[in-house]
Order: structure tokens, then C-alpha cells, then sequence
């Protein structure tokens, strides 16, 4: 992409989008579970305590969920089910919480240490047997956190093999 065009992008982006005032755009992004366990791999770094974490999405909101911790190397993988339980309430709670079923109980018992040595990334909490997901703090650690002030509506759902995304975004008039 030309550098030109990267930088207008930027600056539009540092002030608020004003070239994009009133502007509303809604959509629906369907990724198949390739490219979302692409995506995981790139972003786990090679000395993460997770050696591999993988997600299958299946019909109904359920995704299987597979997780093979570095160490301690004698752990086997865990296989587990995320259900989505509560969408994100967008702008004030952009928590998405869904609840584990599977290894649960395991995960239940081992959440303090698992908090504690930092498989999960910041944005990410366990809280009894549920997963709970800060969209702002994750979209944070890439610099796009202020996307979240346009957003209206983000659904996050799921068909068989494939995440869906609903969303609907709106760059309110300047004042």
C-alpha cells in the first residue's frame, strides 16, 4: 500500500475519522477456523507458556477448544467447549463472556495459577467457569482501541467451521 495513503489513514484515524463524519457502515465477517487458528498461531510468541491453542467453531455458539500449555511439558492438551453467553454491550461493557464447559472444572481449580504465570493474554480472565473477553483492552495491545467509540453493535457468533461477526459502526457528525 502506498505510504501516502497509509499515512491519510492514520491521520483520519489520530482525529476521529472528521473526513468520515456521519458515515455508517454495517457488515458481517463469517472466518473460517483456518484462518482464525492462523491468526492465533502468529500472535502466540514462540516463548508463550502456550504451546498451542487451537478453536474449532461449531453450530449453536459452542467452539472446542484446544490448549497445550509449554510447560509443564507432562500436562496433557486440554479439550474444552466455549459457549457465548453474554454478546458485548457496546460502547460502556465490551466484555464478550462465554462459559466453559469440558475441562471446567479442571480450569476452575487451576485458574489462580493460570492467571498467575500468564497463558492468558491481558484482556482475558477466568472467573469461575466463565471466559470473560475485554475487546478494548485486547484491540489496545494493537493500537485500535478507539475503533470500539464508533462501534455500535458487535455480535460474535458462530456457524459450523466458521466465527461470525456482526457488527454495525457509526462515526457520529463533528460537532
Amino acid at each position: 500500500m502506498d505510504l501516502r495513503l497509509v499515512n491519510l489513514i492514520a491521520r483520519e484515524q489520530a482525529a476521529n475519522f472528521p473526513g468520515l463524519s456521519g458515515s455508517e457502515i454495517q457488515g458481517t465477517l463469517r472466518i473460517s477456523a483456518a484462518l482464525l487458528n492462523e491468526a492465533i498461531a502468529a500472535n502466540l510468541a514462540a516463548a508463550a507458556p502456550l504451546r498451542e491453542l487451537t478453536v474449532q467453531p461449531r453450530g449453536g455458539n459452542h467452539l472446542d477448544v484446544r490448549v497445550k500449555l509449554a510447560k509443564p511439558a507432562f500436562l496433557p492438551t486440554l479439550s474444552l467447549t466455549l459457549l457465548i453467553e453474554r454478546q458485548p454491550q457496546l460502547p460502556a461493557d465490551p466484555v464478550l463472556v462465554m462459559k466453559l464447559s469440558g475441562a471446567a472444572g479442571i480450569i476452575g481449580l487451576a485458574a489462580p495459577a493460570i492467571m498467575s504465570c500468564g497463558v492468558l493474554p491481558p484482556g482475558v480472565r477466568l472467573d469461575g467457569d466463565r471466559v470473560l473477553i475485554d475487546l478494548r483492552t485486547l484491540l489496545q495491545r494493537y493500537g485500535q482501541a478507539a475503533l470500539l467509540d464508533h462501534a455500535e453493535q458487535l455480535q460474535v457468533m458462530t456457524e459450523e467451521g466458521r466465527l461470525v461477526l456482526f457488527f454495525h459502526a457509526r462515526v457520529r457528525p463533528s460537532s
